[in-house]
C-alpha cells in the first residue's frame, strides 16, 4: 500500500512520527509497502512501537540516533509510546471517519 493512499489519520502518524524522529518516520513509511491495507500497516506500526519500548536501546545503537538525531533510548521509547498511544486512537475509528476533520494531530 502507498502511503498517499492513507487517510488523513493514518497519515498523520507518519507526520507525527516525522517531527520526532526522521529515522522512525522513513522506517514507518517503507514499513506501508508491505501491507495491502491500512489497519494492518497500523497493526505493524503498533508491533513495530512494542518492538522499540521492549529493547530501546538495540534501537538507538542500531540507528547510531545518539550521534544522528541527539535521540536516546529513554526518549525513543517515549517517542514509539506516542506513537502507539496514536495507533490506537486510529484503529479505534472506523475507517469511513478517517477523514481529515477526525484527524486529532
Amino acid at each position: 500500500m502507498d502511503t498517499d493512499d492513507f487517510s488523513e489519520m493514518a497519515y498523520n502518524i507518519i507526520v507525527m512520527a516525522a517531527r520526532l524522529s526522521d529515522t522512525l518516520k522513513t522506517e514507518l513509511g517503507a514499513l506501508s509497502r508491505n501491507h495491502n491495507n491500512e489497519n494492518d500497516w497500523l497493526r505493524a506500526v503498533q508491533e513495530h512501537c512494542r518492538e522499540i519500548i521492549t529493547d530501546p536501546d538495540a534501537y538507538v545503537d542500531f540507528w547510531n540516533l545518539v550521534e544522528e538525531e541527539g535521540i536516546t533510548a529513554p526518549r525513543i521509547s517515549e517517542i514509539a509510546g506516542l506513537l502507539s498511544a496514536q495507533v490506537d486512537i486510529v484503529l479505534a475509528v472506523p475507517l469511513i471517519n478517517r477523514g481529515p476533520e477526525f484527524s486529532g494531530i
